[in-house]
């Protein structure tokens, strides 16, 4: 093993904060921690390229949306959950819209670095990550999309950047290192991360507040 492959390198993912919140035993999620990670966890975004700034600036508003709400009562919807429940019997609360968006959004997120980290888990890492790109928006985002927004991101994907790039870029101007502990580190992230996408995506079938229109 290399000297590279044994020295861990600061990197995006382990340099994140604040990371998202343990789900708690009642199966509730922090609301700040959780839209404060998300802020975190967006500026991946950067690392992506220009034609992912829609992308990364329809998230980052419906944190925005999300805070909105909160912050009318920051006891009363200290958990997401509280404030979702109440959406249920006032929908003037206009925070599941926002919550389902950023969700898919985040899901999509997950699943593309998600296949970046398997592809090189199972020995055969493509330069190229358009297609992770298209697999991970197929099983997300593109449900909820139109036409339009569909073809949109066909160019959106064909502007991914090469591993080799990525890589490079999440090391953040740092000295590059191994891309094993990179992606090993990106990997306990998603970790941290999947039990909040779990319980919402949950929480808004059983409610049936999941909108299957598409815009």
């Amino acid at each position: 093993m290399s000297a590279e492959e044994t020295t861990a390198i600061p990197n995006f993912f382990s340099e994140i904060s604040p990371l998202f919140p343990e789900v708690t035993e009642d199966g509730k999620i922090d609301t700040v921690q959780f839209l404060e990670a998300s802020k975190a966890f967006i500026k991946i975004y950067d690392q992506l390229g220009r034609a992912f700034a829609l992308v990364k600036s329809d998230m980052n508003g419906n944190v925005e949306k999300l805070y909105t709400t909160y912050n009318k009562n920051p006891e009363k919807y200290k958990y997401l959950n509280d404030m979702i429940e109440e959406e249920k019997n006032d929908p003037t609360i206009f925070a599941v819209d926002a919550l389902l968006w950023l969700r898919r959004a985040l899901e999509f997120t997950y699943v593309f670095v998600r296949g970046i980290i398997d592809e090189f888990e199972a020995g055969n890492p493509t330069e190229k990550l358009d297609h992770l790109a298209n697999i991970a928006y197929t099983q997300t985002l593109k449900p909820y999309h139109n036409w339009a927004a569909q073809n949109l991101f066909k160019i959106v994907a064909k502007a991914c950047p090469y591993r080799s790039s990525l890589v490079k870029s999440l090391f953040m101007g740092k000295e590059e290192g191994s891309q094993r502990l990179l992606l090993e580190d990106a990997s306990r992230y998603l970790q941290k991360l999947l039990p909040s996408l779990n319980v919402i995506k949950k929480m808004c079938e059983e409610w049936s507040l999941e909108e299957m229109k598409k815009v």
